[in-house]
């Protein structure tokens, strides 16, 4: 992808605007909805680019087929490996919420659920479930969205059958004119819209329902927020929404996307076939652009909301989109994101400071919408904090208009960002297919460059030096001065600023003696000496799964799997029994935040600050964790950066750094946190649920701030020494595109030299027990017309692989089976979760899960048939048909999990924990074939007993 961009997130303003967004995914998703496309979109002073070459259009990569069809729809061909025998098979819509009609405000969205409810060769629920026989999973791989500007419909599917992939792109052609609209499926799926706008309901949709008309001053984008309208979602005429369909569903707004494992002349003649015989518009409509105007005046917008959580300020600076197509433009890219870069790493520098300005802040910058990009800096505050939160932005900003950064600021900078380019040309045949179709999208739909990563490399290769202090430091400068918004949120105990404040605020930062940053960073090397390695005593080899095992003379054991899955990608993980659950009752409240606390200080002689000046130009981390059962090691990085990532490693347990600012900066953070928790209705019922189910035990109380208060720095360090003191008891697992034999060594050197007292421990079961019987714990909260529901079955069982599978197998049919009866034949929710587990540690026991969202006038009737289903199977059993939609479905997930390191990652590391043979996951298919309705019928009537669970039930208290 167009390396020099953080698509996912250009602003603390995108967070807002993903309440624009609508997806159709199933419970899996909920509250994953895509996040809007966006760039990197402020204006840096460039330097001159070759004549000629700097506006001349980027080349398009060489590897991408593009073409357009006579009717007018574009298509593009990428053949892809990554992942093997798959297909990503898009059709992206320029059409999004903001074409709607007054009388359409939320049928953008409504129309794209219809997509999923039958098409001329797929009536009614066919399409899913001909896609979930293929081992396609609805939501995973079957999806949707929908934003302002756009609606982007997404496949995965297998390409080793045929007939899979000829349906799949069917299905992609009866969505271009052949939606068929059924008036029932309309009436059903209205109440699945609905409940997809419930679940988005809450405090930040209220603040957001406010400010939008500042957001967006003077543009139709304020009025058309794309979940819409519940009035008119509920009774809009089908005809009004096929309205939509019709005049924006239509091939000279739309294209075709195939990334994957394919032949790309046989794909592309699949395309041509089917796509060629969509009609154009005998008439069609203008597809506007919508502008959002300029506004000379600081406009201000401060909203609380009893329910918030928190409080933030936000600056956010509005101009017209400019272009992403010449080297021009991708040179202005990239000083932008130097800029960024930058400026960041003095915003991280000064939140971690004791009594700093504010919790979290940053500065992005990116596409507001189509028409529009933004430059924002945002801040998480103090409820009283939010007038010094504000003016230590603009101070910071003001810093850099005035003295600007320092060279060695740049030089880190432009080292971070090259190294970004030469992993992704690594990492070219590896990356994900559906990152390189998000990529196509943007090309088509904003005409965004799209070279390929050598081309990428190569222009940042020749740009990057050019890049000179003084040009950067104009960059703010030229930002900033127009159609600028502060928005400030919080909750109703919020210290509230008025317009006047903010403005008087702003002068007061103006006149300030501000003093240049002094960039303060290390020479000394991350570990200066190496330590004195420890040897591999013993070497044992797993051939059938290319796993090399070593135990060190120390008591460590280290798995090492090398694979191909990722170029430039290693992962490490470290694990021992212990835990929080060692700590005495009197030390629990410290013991539960050492792994946190500590982890602020840094390692060594480098605060977290100068450790990450010291690691720039490097991809690599090491994190430690202490959660209630082991003590664990998180680790990555690139494999030329493997040595960092075991000095890392070992510094973590052999040179924790006491750090009393950073400590009171995490306490302040922890503690504006803690104070607003309850607010939340959702945090409520999760903390209460968490207690009830407990039995109100003292290890699962929630974060106060009177407990944050107790905190220990030295008794928090102490339980942290205490817990990695002994590598004897750890296990390391490494997974990735590594040397083995090189990686012994490094193994000596960094695992074979930590301390080893050789102490027999394991952890302590604390006794968390649940309530016996049935159970149940209503909350009342909140003030939205919403509810949550969700059901944990649980009791004694020991665990055996047959038993897990048959509650897996369960858990897929059962989700299965509400969605089809809960969501589409009721309209009760959007989506359904469940699912179950077998715990072995501290005890043998089981739960299951199932969750969802309703209005609250429909939770007695959807817990019915939840209950009723669940009876059902137990006594029934399941269709042969669903057993083989779900076979089909894990085989297939099994498929592409097998060349995936995180995959191998975690069943290495469960087979290692719990001293199970890790050539058991070769029979994977053996387990899931042996199935069949009987076991199902089984787990049902013993795990989803219901004469025994808990039941939690969360509704308004009040109405708005």
């Amino acid at each position: 992808m167009l390396n020099s961009l953080d698509r996912r997130s250009a602003s603390l303003f995108a967070v807002c605007l993903l309440a624009s967004i609508a997806s159709c995914g199933p419970p899996a998703e909920e509250g994953k909805t895509p996040a809007p496309a966006v760039s990197v979109a402020a204006t840096a002073t460039a330097a001159p680019v070759d004549a000629g070459v700097a506006e001349a259009p980027l080349p398009l990569d060489a590897r991408v087929r593009k073409g357009k069809l006579q009717n007018g729809m574009t298509y593009y061909v990428l053949p892809h490996k990554k992942p093997e025998h798959r297909a990503q098979v898009w059709l992206a819509v320029n059409a999004g919420s903001v074409l709607e009609d007054d009388d359409q405000r939320g049928l953008a969205h409504f129309v794209e659920h219809m997509g999923f409810n039958g098409t001329k060769r797929f009536p009614k629920q066919a399409l899913v479930d001909m896609l979930e026989k293929s081992g396609v999973s609805f939501g995973a791989d079957l999806n949707a969205y929908t934003s302002f500007d756009e609606t982007v419909y997404t496949l995965q599917v297998p390409t080793d059958k045929p007939e899979i992939m000829n349906g799949a792109i069917g299905i992609l052609r009866d969505w271009t004119d052949s939606v068929t609209f059924d008036p029932a499926e309309v009436e059903k799926e209205r109440g699945v819209v609905m409940e997809e706008w419930r679940l988005g309901r809450g405090a930040g949709a209220r603040i957001f329902d406010k400010q939008a008309p500042v957001f967006f001053f003077g543009s139709k984008y304020a009025d058309r927020l794309t979940i819409g309208k519940p009035e008119i979602i509920q009774g809009a005429p089908r005809d009004t929404l096929f309205r939509f369909y019709k005049d924006w569903y239509r091939p000279d707004l739309m294209a075709v996307i195939a990334v994957g494992d394919f032949s790309a002349d046989e794909m592309e003649a699949r395309i041509k076939t089917e796509f060629s015989t969509v009609k154009p518009a005998d008439k069609p409509r203008p597809r506007p652009s919508v502008p959002v105007p300029a506004h000379e005046r600081q406009l201000v917008t401060v909203e609380t909301d009893k329910e918030a959580t928190g409080t933030s300020v936000s600056i956010i600076t509005k101009f017209p989109h400019r272009p992403l197509t010449t080297a021009s433009d991708y040179r202005r890219t990239l000083g932008e994101r130097l800029f960024n870069t930058m400026l960041n790493a003095r915003l991280d520098e000064l939140r971690r400071k004791a009594n700093a300005p504010f919790l979290y802040a940053g500065s992005r910058s990116g596409s507001f919408v189509r028409t529009e990009d933004s430059f924002t800096q945002g801040a998480q505050v103090k409820e009283n904090g939010v007038r010094r939160g504000y003016t230590a932005l603009l101070e910071e900003m003001l810093r850099v208009e005035r003295f600007g950064f320092t060279a060695s600021e740049l030089t880190r900078a432009k080292s971070d960002v090259m190294r970004s380019f030469e992993q992704a040309v690594k990492e070219r045949d590896t990356e994900e297919g559906r990152s390189l179709a998000r990529e196509i999208v943007r090309n088509f739909l904003e005409d965004e460059a799209m070279p390929g990563p050598e081309a990428e490399r190569e222009l940042a290769t020749r740009m990057l030096p050019s890049f000179t202090l003084e040009e950067l430091n104009s960059v703010g400068k030229s930002l900033g001065k127009n159609s600028r918004v502060v928005a400030v949120t919080g909750p109703a105990t919020m210290e509230k600023p008025t317009e006047a404040a903010i403005l008087a605020a702003t002068a007061e930062v103006a006149a300030r003696d501000i003093k240049p940053y002094e960039d303060i960073a290390s020479n000394v090397p991350l570990m200066a000496t190496p330590p004195i390695p420890g040897a591999v005593v013993s070497t044992r080899e797993i051939a059938e799964l290319g796993v090399t095992e070593w135990t060190l003379a120390n008591g460590a054991r280290v798995v090492v799997k090398a694979t191909d899955f990722k170029a430039d990608e290693v992962r490490l993980s470290a694990f021992a029994k212990g835990g929080t659950s060692l700590a005495a009752d009197a030390d629990f409240d410290t013991a539960r935040f050492a792994g946190s606390v500590v982890s602020q200080g840094g390692v060594g002689s480098f605060d977290a600050v100068a450790l990450r000046k010291i690691l720039a130009g490097k991809v690599v981390h090491a994190s430690a964790q202490i959660g209630e059962l082991e003590e664990s090691v998180s680790a990555g990085a690139s494999t030329a950066d493997l040595t960092t990532m075991f000095q890392l490693v070992n510094l973590r347990f052999t040179a924790p750094r006491r750090d009393d600012s950073a400590f009171a900066a995490w306490k302040e953070s922890e503690t504006e946190a803690a104070r607003n928790r309850r607010l939340s209705p959702e945090g409520v019922f999760w903390e209460d649920l968490s207690l009830f189910s407990s039995q109100n035990h003292k290890r699962r109380q929630p974060v106060t701030p009177e407990l944050i208060a107790k905190v220990d720095l030295d008794r928090a360090l102490s339980f942290y020494k205490a817990r990695f003191s002994d590598a004897s008891g750890f296990t390391f697992i490494i997974v990735g595109n590594v040397d083995v034999a090189a990686t012994k060594t490094l193994v000596e050197t960094y695992i074979g030299s930590l301390p080893s007292t050789e102490r027999k421990e394991t952890w302590r079961d604390v006794h968390v027990n649940r309530p016996p019987g049935v159970a149940k714990k209503e909350v009342a909260m909140g003030t939205e017309p919403k509810s949550r529901v969700t059901l944990t079955f649980h009791g004694d069982e020991t665990f055996t692989r047959d038993k897990e599978n048959d509650m897996r197998m369960l858990g897929e049919v059962l989700r299965i089976r509400l969605r089809e009866v809960m969501r589409e034949d009721m309209g009760g929710v959007y989506g359904v979760s469940a699912g179950g587990s077998i715990a072995r540690w501290p005890r043998p026991q089981y739960t299951f899960n199932v969750s969802f969202g309703c209005a609250p006038t429909n939770v007695a009737k959807l817990e019915k048939a939840l209950f009723d289903e669940v009876k059902a199977i137990a006594e029934k059993g399941i269709g042969d048909d669903y057993i083989a939609k779900v076979k089909e479905l894990r085989r297939r997930e099994h498929e592409t999990n097998l060349r995936e390191n995180g995959y191998w990652m975690g069943e290495l590391s469960r087979a290692y924990t719990f001293g199970d043979d890790p050539k058991q996951m070769l029979d994977f298919n053996a387990m899931v074939d042996k199935v069949t309705s009987d076991h199902v019928r089984a787990a049902a009537k013993k795990y989803l007993s219901q004469k025994q669970y808990i039941l939690g039930e969360l509704k308004p208290a009040t109405t708005p």
